[in-house]
């Protein structure tokens, strides 16, 4: 299950906060996909399905979030994707069975506490199926 937040910013202010606040957290993040980056390296022409063009400006990235290791535990990482379409970035939390409750609320919070400092004069809204929208003007 995943659980969104969608921001009104361009995704490099996005992961910028993002990895602010979860390093703060006591995570480490580290981009292990970023679209650009591999479209840069094929000369190809690949349109975009929502531009139509090779002149694409949309985004997506995989953020692998390594949470605090204690000594003797390895801990697998949580996943996030990061989906930015025009001006508008989507950053999902992919839960799976390995992640506590606490620890997914902790996640989802820290990515409230991000959309917060990037809009802080609008109001966050949880909406009942799981998704956070924020918006910076």
């Amino acid at each position: 299950m995943g659980q969104t937040v969608t921001f009104e910013r361009l995704s490099d202010q996005v992961i910028a906060v993002i990895t602010t606040t979860l390093s703060q957290r006591g995570y480490r993040v580290v981009c292990s996909f970023d679209l650009q980056s591999a479209r840069a390296s094929h000369i190809e022409d690949c349109p975009c399905p929502h531009h139509g063009t090779s002149l694409c400006t949309c985004q997506y990235m995989v953020l692998l979030v390594y949470p605090f290791a204690r000594a003797g535990q390895a801990n697998p990482p949580r996943v996030l994707t990061a989906h930015t379409y025009e001006q508008t970035t989507r950053v999902t939390f992919h839960r799976d069975a390995s992640v506590r409750e606490s620890e997914a609320s902790a996640l989802v919070s820290a990515l409230v506490e991000a959309a917060m400092l990037l809009a802080p004069r609008e109001p966050t809204r949880v909406w009942p199926h799981q998704v956070v929208e924020a918006s910076a003007a």
